[in-house]
């Protein structure tokens, strides 16, 4: 007998488990397995970025995920016991401004538990062997943990299975690979050392770079990278005792390894992220070194921005052309990923006398350059991702002289950016605009400026409603106080907050994707184009013929 699955996700990880959650808070229960053992603890990934914080907020999880990490603020650059530079990581602009050291297993079994929520069940021990793509479906054959056999046809595959991945060597997707010949070495130990716990600690030395970041329990994560690229397959007390007694003033006494691990840094970027009904993710997709800690992050991005896309598909609201953007706006992305990892890689463990001037010269710079402080927390945090030139994202926008309670400064996001947070009031209270929109599907503000007439308000809210029926929310923004007769969906930005952080200085919308990227915004309450974008995506924008600003 050959089962059935509308989605079948291969790799129980990071990247599968969110878009298994995604898939099933937007009515698609997903089937999903994973090769490996349920209580197996992978470790390698250990830090959670400010924008990947927000996206575990959406699903409910950011808290719970802050009480089991370590919250980081700092970044400390030594040489030997100088101290170079100190990085702000505070600096990004999310209501999560801090990188969370959390071990990654930690990261699963939180998101373990809320797929099982969602009525998702992983099958461990569950292999894919082999597969046949077809215009209708991918048949797939598996090999169960008894050595039973099954076939299953499945309406949509994706392989989150890794740097190894089964699904992208069995579909015969061809990747562009380079090695960047640096080992390195991690494990997890017990230590007294008298640093501060709130923060990462790199130490550069000619003959390499040991990090250390705190990890629960009082624990302490060492990075070391080695002088060559053949580390040791299992690396021991005494390999991490050597480099930090080698490479760093700390006390090398270290004891009660927890775990540990080897690799070699190499990269790697699949030519393509989509091939007909199979889709790739995660580190199937992309793979580089971990300096820069985007790896685990980057893919649960890749499942955020496909998750919400395939949803539609698979309900048959959306053609499946939809799901060629999601090459269109992540490959970018994760080039650009790939690309800056492998740089950093190779400054950071450079050993040349010039490299390690330049390495030197640089750090102390950027320590003392506010800017380039914030841009740079600002891209470790991964909120400078955008999709600007998406052909799924439009704007009709122009700049408008100031009002008196305007922020001049303030631009507001344009299409293709990311959703900012701020804070409004409705007759319960203050609420953060990141929980109003945190339903899944999208949403369509009204900012309406001055304007607080009730008959004002419903009349610009009824229309937008019926636009937005099937598809997502409604909530209007006044300046003003609250009318007195009540309405459902209106909130007040008393301190302008809002308007300003939106850049609006008159009536205006802003329609988000259910990723929480602008999907299109207008500078007046004109709704025609919030049907057109409506139109075009159930369409897959074809060309973005729909999409063109006058």
């Amino acid at each position: 007998m050959t089962t059935k699955a509308d989605v079948l996700i291969v790799g129980a990880g990071p990247t599968g488990l969110v878009l298994a959650i995604d898939l099933a808070r937007r009515g698609v229960i997903p089937r999903i397995i994973d090769a490996g053992r349920a209580d197996h603890r992978e470790s390698r990934a250990v830090s959670i970025v400010a924008r990947s914080l927000e996206m575990l907020d959406d699903l409910g999880l950011a808290q719970a995920a802050i009480e089991r990490g370590v919250p980081l603020h700092t970044l400390n650059f030594y040489q030997g016991t100088t101290a170079l530079a100190e990085m702000d990581v505070t600096a990004v602009d999310s209501p999560f401004p801090l990188d969370l050291c959390i071990p990654q297993w930690q990261t699963v079994a939180l998101l373990r538990e809320r797929a099982q929520e969602l009525g998702v069940t992983v099958e461990w021990g569950t292999r894919l062997v082999g597969l046949r793509a077809g215009e209708k479906c991918v048949g797939v054959e598996l090999t169960h943990e008894d050595g039973r056999g099954e076939r299953c046809e499945t309406g949509w595959l994706i392989g989150a299975d890794g740097a190894h991945s089964t699904v992208r060597e069995t579909a015969g997707i061809t990747r562009q690979t380079a090695d960047l010949k640096r080992g390195f070495i991690l494990g997890d130990v017990a230590v007294d050392w008298p640093l501060t716990r709130d923060r990462f600690h790199v130490y550069f030395d000619k003959s390499g770079l040991v990090a250390v970041f705190p990890m629960i329990g009082g624990y302490w994560r060492i990075l070391a990278s080695t002088p060559d690229d053949r580390p040791p397959p299992t690396p021991g007390l005494d390999d991490f005792a050597a480099y930090v007694a080698e490479r760093t003033p700390l006390d090398p006494r270290v004891h009660d390894l927890q775990w540990s691990s080897s690799f070699v840094a190499r990269e790697s970027l699949a030519d393509r992220l989509r091939q007909g009904r199979i889709l790739l993710a995660g580190d199937a997709a992309h793979s580089h070194s971990p300096v820069g800690g985007q790896g685990m992050n980057t893919g649960m991005q890749d499942a955020y921005n496909l998750g919400w896309k395939l949803a539609l598909v698979v309900a048959g609201r959306a053609e499946e052309s939809l799901l060629d953007s999601y090459q269109a706006e992540r490959r970018p992305v994760i080039k650009a990923v790939v690309e800056a990892t492998s740089t950093t890689t190779k400054i950071a463990t450079g050993s040349t006398l010039v490299a390690r001037r330049a390495r030197r010269h640089a750090l102390r710079l950027f320590g003392r350059l506010n800017p380039v402080q914030q841009r740079l927390s600002n891209a470790f945090g991964e909120h400078l991702v955008h999709y600007r030139d998406s052909p799924l994202v439009f704007e009709r926008w122009h700049e408008s002289p100031a009002r008196a309670w305007s922020d001049v400064a303030g631009t507001g996001p344009e299409a293709g950016e990311l959703v900012r947070d701020a804070y409004v009031e409705n007759h319960e209270g203050p609420v953060a605009l990141r929980h109003i929109l945190r339903t899944p599907g999208h949403h369509l503000i009204l900012f309406a400026a001055d304007e607080t007439d009730s008959a004002t308000l419903a009349a610009w809210q009824a229309p937008a409603r019926e636009v937005m029926d099937g598809h997502g929310e409604v909530h209007v923004i006044t300046r003003g106080h609250l009318p007195h007769d009540p309405l459902d969906g209106v909130f007040a930005d008393l301190r302008s907050e809002a308007h300003n952080r939106y850049g609006v200085r008159r009536p205006s919308l802003y329609l988000i994707r259910p990723d929480k990227y602008v999907g299109f915004r207008g500078d007046n309450v004109d709704l025609t184009p919030v049907n057109d974008y409506f139109r075009a995506l159930g369409a897959a924008c074809r060309q973005d013929e729909e999409l063109d600003t006058p």
